[in-house]
């Protein structure tokens, strides 16, 4: 009986011991004491984008959805971090069990925070995760933002989408770069080019302990998912696994695109389009003037040979059939500098060809260069009043015998909301 009596009473010091000395990690994690932060606040806090580092001394906690994990092996010691309000990369010490979908957040004390002068990232460096890194929970799996390809090159468009999960619709290898090994042998890693039905690139950048880096690229246009990246200036796509594409069509169509015109191939008439002068002789023409992203865009002025010349001269675009679209809109970039006249933009449902006069046109408000030439964004023009095949828009330029803007117009778009 008392042999009895002694081993229950072990058996209940053993589990006493046990529960004493589970690991503090284990137990459900607390609401913080210590400020926490936005992705948006840190970004705030590391203004600097030259070798500069935030460093916390004190707790302070950032809380955020993983993106990324190194299931397929192509990010290692790293992960992607979103909140509502931006996305972030952070390095790790070493490679947590943590998945995409993961609730966690991290203690920012001694850590830092900064742009890697290499990639040009804003990033959290060295977490040790099992000092700082605490798993909330498992949420709901993360959805890609859509990435728009054309307008991957209007300045500031792609740094919103750096460190984040997107989606891209309408792509497809190059012809150097399908049917190829995502990561030559001997190699630590690999870029092939991406290019959209527009004719923009993006490279996808692979690791060569990637599990997929043994298999070749796809044939075929179709979407693909991945995190946003830089290397530098070049933009980059860095994705989780191959089953995160789907490039089954053999031609290239963006959904939703109606109608696209970037002057890339420094021609204002191709592709449909047409200029008429309705008053004197000033043409629309290609410049590659000033540091407007790097590329040509459209442009007029009415001063010539030193003097201003009275003229009324438009750019009008193909013919789009939006009968079938949804919320189309328009948007594209435009710059002046000088006094004169506004740079007025229309709409037509009736216009073939010829001059402007033989059709019906409705004028329609955008947001203006102030000027400088500085080029602002039109701002998201509706065209859901005419959702109807026929569709024109147009660019009137007028200038007069005493005055007369210098305008700029670039990357015009119409496509689904």
């Amino acid at each position: 009986m008392k042999k009895n009596i002694l081993n229950l009473f072990l058996l209940f010091f053993l589990f006493a011991v046990a529960v004493s000395c589970k690991r503090k990690g284990e137990l459900p994690p607390i609401k913080p004491e210590a400020p926490s932060l936005t992705i948006a606040e840190l970004k705030a806090i590391a203004t600097c984008t030259n070798n500069c580092q935030k460093v916390f001394t004190t707790d302070t906690y950032l809380a955020g959805v993983v993106l990324a994990d190194n299931a397929a092996g192509n990010f290692y010691k790293e992960t992607f971090l979103r909140d509502a309000t931006g996305a972030i990369h952070l390095t790790l010490k070493s490679a947590p069990l943590i998945f995409v979908g993961d609730s966690i957040r991290v203690n920012m004390k001694g850590l830092s925070i900064g742009y890697n002068t290499t990639t040009s990232m804003l990033e959290v460096d060295s977490i040790d995760p099992d000092r700082s890194m605490v798993i909330l929970g498992k949420g709901t799996y993360p959805k890609p933002k859509i990435l728009d390809m054309n307008q991957i090159n209007t300045p500031g468009y792609f740094a919103g989408f750096i460190n984040d999960l997107i989606e891209i619709k309408g792509i497809g290898f190059s012809p150097a770069d399908t049917n190829k090994l995502y990561v030559n042998i001997n190699s630590t890693a690999q870029s092939r080019l991406l290019y959209s039905c527009g004719g923009d690139p993006i490279t996808l950048r692979t690791n060569s302990y990637a599990n997929f880096s043994g298999q070749k690229t796809p044939k075929g246009y179709g979407n693909i998912i991945g995190i946003a990246t830089n290397y530098g200036t070049t933009k980059q796509l860095v994705i989780r696994n191959t089953t995160e594409w789907s490039m089954n069509n053999a031609t290239c169509i963006t959904p939703g695109l109606y109608l696209k015109k970037n002057f890339n191939d420094n021609s204002v008439t191709s592709g449909g389009w047409t200029t008429q002068n309705v008053s004197g002789g000033i043409p629309w023409v290609p410049s590659t003037l000033g540091s407007w992203a790097n590329k040509p865009y459209a442009l007029i002025s009415n001063f010539v040979s030193s003097a201003n010349q009275a003229c009324e001269t438009w750019l009008i675009s193909p013919l789009m059939d939006l009968s079938s679209s949804t919320n189309p809109i328009l948007v594209f970039q435009n710059a002046c500098n000088y006094s004169g006249p506004v740079l007025e933009l229309m709409v037509s449902t009736n216009y073939t060809s010829g001059l402007p006069s033989t059709a019906t046109w409705t004028p329609v408000t955008f947001t203006l260069s102030s000027g400088g030439f500085a080029f602002v964004n039109s701002g998201n023009i509706s065209l859901s009043a005419y959702k109807t095949a026929g569709v024109t828009i147009a660019f009137k330029y007028t200038g007069t015998s005493s005055s007369g803007k210098t305008w700029e117009v670039d990357d015009v778009i119409v496509s689904e909301n």
